[in-house]
């Protein structure tokens, strides 16, 4: 399953200083319902609506209503795989945040309480303490001594820090002062281009390798290798797998157990209406096979609602292949539809159309389920930093053999545009001209794009047969970062295609130059993330980054300029960045379908990785004068069950909060239990 970024950072408009708890779906107009509802730090916090979710069927929102759940009850797994402290820093800050301002010390200082609140907020919204774009550990603004008197009276007041008393609490702020304020400390979460004196495991930060080195885990000959934890202990290698376990079976449990029997339940109690059992199954056992038989099912079936919901995405893993938990709950926008599916049904002539050699073009292409999505509610690596698009499974073998599933995540879109402005393309871009092409085309060509990537890009290829596994197993650490850049390039090669027209898509001449201008702005306005050092780690990034730099470098078409002190990136020949576009994607096609390591290797380290900081230091003046965020994250809204008299869950309904906190705290109630009622 591949991500697509959101789109480029834009400027937001200011936050109301408060808002209502629980607004009804009907109290706002389209013009004047709540979209962003604060900022934190960088990031816009942005009300994620689902509009159509009363015209499904009472038996379809009870189904949502418990893939949600069993969505948020795996969401403790990933703050887990983040770092190995990460549930007790989530602990600690909501007992904090929910006992101590109500007290008699931090209340009356409220910069203080803003500094608490800020630095739990950012937690939630990372699942951790690491900036997952540039993967650096963030730091609070507030010191040891000041957590130390917060936690002591949070606990007065009642919080449950999983600690009997004060000593005890005192021992688990002396274990997370390292951890939570030191900068040196595990520095970066996924190190794909290590210091020297370490390899890509050492200096990571995550909690999927403990003990071990790059070159052990390559010998380890792992059987679990996307659902496990590598342990050393006692010198031998060990690996810790997720699984529930099936003790009628005499199957062991495996780590995350406990989270993963909740999941199970939600998905037991899902049973009514659908029919989750090859997913329970691989909770139960974690084995390869039933993850297959699940991917294989849930491809071929055709459902208005659907859910992902698994250990997916293999960006935090810095050897590209252990993957985080991720769960999102969505139904089909029938109306925004149409066009991705056209896409599907013409899969094949793409294929034939592509620019790479005919040895890697499939034949007889499954065409991928594509639809445009509703989002209702993520968890996990899903969100509150969300995808624009998905398209899944991953595993090579399968697409090729049964298809995929291609979404884009209409509402997500929909909703980023509406918090914010076109600042970003105003300030960016080098021309009138081409400010008035973003301000028309703009988000029709992303629309356009995302739909291109997922449902062209990432299900198209095949693989030389001499592979004996899947491509991301020889290109390792470089597979995700080529696969995003892939898909991408599919897309931007396919705006000149005339069958566009053919399928409805008005002025595609238009929407090309857009999109081209948006690539190589992006490469630019991107380094907005990175206010520190000089290199990227973040796979999509990094892929935007080789594609502009390569053709910079090779093709003549995209050229920096300045006026009045101003840099910016402009496409100078729309018609030569299409050929480079086309080289450039035969080239990683070649290197995907033979598993070129040292090619991908050398056209990621040459272009993608470093970049210009004069430029990256412009580049965050000029979006912190103008107020850009450098992302958004969004609130799911909860879905409420409506039961009848003997309790019995019969339909269900949305509640929108407004409110990061109330969501984040909910979700803590629902999985991990210690918070109040």
């Amino acid at each position: 399953m591949a991500l697509s970024s959101c789109s480029d950072p834009a400027a937001q408009q200011p936050a109301a200083s408060s808002a209502p708890s629980a607004p009804s779906e009907a109290k706002y107009s389209a013009g004047s319902r709540p979209y962003l509802i604060e900022r934190v730090g960088s990031i816009a916090v942005v009300q994620l609506y689902a509009d159509g979710f009363d015209r499904l069927s009472p038996r379809e929102r009870v189904l949502a209503y418990h893939l949600a759940e069993a969505g948020i009850a795996g969401d403790p797994i990933y703050y887990d795989q983040i770092s190995d402290y990460g549930l007790t820093l989530k602990q600690l800050l909501e007992g904090i945040y929910t006992h101590d301002p109500a007290g008699d010390g931090m209340n009356d200082n409220t910069a203080l309480v803003e500094k608490f609140r800020n630095y739990t907020k950012q937690v939630w919204i990372q699942h951790g303490n690491y900036d997952q774009d540039s993967a650096r550990k963030f730091l609070p603004e507030f010191t040891p001594a000041q957590l130390r008197d917060a936690a002591h009276r949070a606990l007065k007041n009642g919080a449950r820090f999983g600690v009997d008393s004060e000593d005890d609490l005192d021992a688990l702020l002396r274990r997370l002062q390292q951890p939570i304020f030191d900068a040196n400390y595990k520095p970066l979460l996924t190190a794909k281009t290590p210091p020297p004196g370490q390899d890509v495991i050492t200096a990571s930060g995550s909690n999927l390798y403990v003990g071990v080195t790059r070159d052990e885990a390559e010998k380890a000959g792992e059987h679990y290798a996307i659902n496990s934890r590598l342990v050393k202990r006692d010198g031998k290698i060990v690996e810790e797998i997720y699984r529930a376990g099936a003790p009628d079976e005499k199957l062991p449990s495996g780590r995350y157990a406990e989270y993963l029997r909740n999941v199970i339940a939600h998905l037991d109690q899902a049973a009514a209406v659908a029919d989750p059992g090859k997913l329970i199954r691989y909770y139960q056992t974690g084995e390869k096979s039933d993850w297959y038989a699940y991917n294989i099912a849930w491809v071929k079936l055709s459902s208005n609602v659907d859910a992902i919901n698994g250990f997916i995405e293999s960006y935090l893993d810095p050897l590209g292949a252990k993957s985080a938990y991720e769960s999102v709950v969505s139904f089909v926008d029938a109306g925004e539809t149409r066009l991705m599916r056209s896409f599907a049904d013409n899969a094949q002539y793409f294929e034939d159309r592509a620019p790479w050699l005919d040895a890697y073009k499939k034949q007889g292409v499954h065409p991928p389920v594509a639809n445009v999505i509703t989002v209702i509610s993520e968890a996990g690596e899903g969100g509150p930093i969300s995808a624009a698009g998905i398209n899944l499974p991953n595993e090579q073998d399968i697409r090729q053999q049964y298809g995929s599933k291609s979404v884009l995540l209409f509402n997500v879109t929909a909703s980023m545009d509406q918090a914010v402005g076109q600042k970003s393309a105003v300030e960016f871009s080098s021309s009138p001209e081409e400010i008035a092409r973003a301000a028309k085309y703009g988000l029709e060509a992303r629309k356009l794009l995302i739909a291109m990537h997922e449902v062209l890009g990432h299900g198209s290829g095949k693989v030389n047969p001499k592979l004996t596994a899947d491509p991301r197993t020889y290109l390792k650490e470089y597979y995700s970062t080529l696969e995003e850049a892939r898909a991408d390039l599919v897309a931007l090669w396919n705006f000149t295609d005339p069958k566009l027209d053919a399928l409805g898509v008005a002025d595609r001449e238009e929407l090309m130059r857009a999109a081209y201008d948006s690539e190589a702005r992006g490469a630019f306005t991107q380094l907005y993330r990175y206010p520190h050092g000089d290199q990227i780690e973040e796979d999509h990034d990094r892929g935007t980054q080789m594609i502009v730099g390569y053709l910079m470098k090779n093709c003549a078409c995209i050229e920096s300029v300045t006026r009045e002190g101003k840099t910016y990136l402009r496409v100078s020949d729309y018609g030569k960045m299409h050929e480079g576009v086309g080289k450039l994607l035969a080239e990683l096609m070649r290197i995907k379908a033979e598993g070129d390591y040292a090619a991908i290797q050398n056209l990621v380290n040459t272009y993608g990785i470093k970049f210009n900081t004069q430029w990256r230091d412009q580049v965050v003046a000029r979006g912190t004068r103008i107020g850009l965020p450098t992302r958004g994250a969004f609130v799911s809204p909860e879905i409420e069950p409506i039961r009848d008299a003997q309790g019995k869950i019969v339909d269900a309904r949305l509640r929108y909060s407004l409110d990061l906190a109330e969501s984040m705290l909910t979700y803590s109630r629902k999985s991990l239990g210690y918070l109040s009622q």
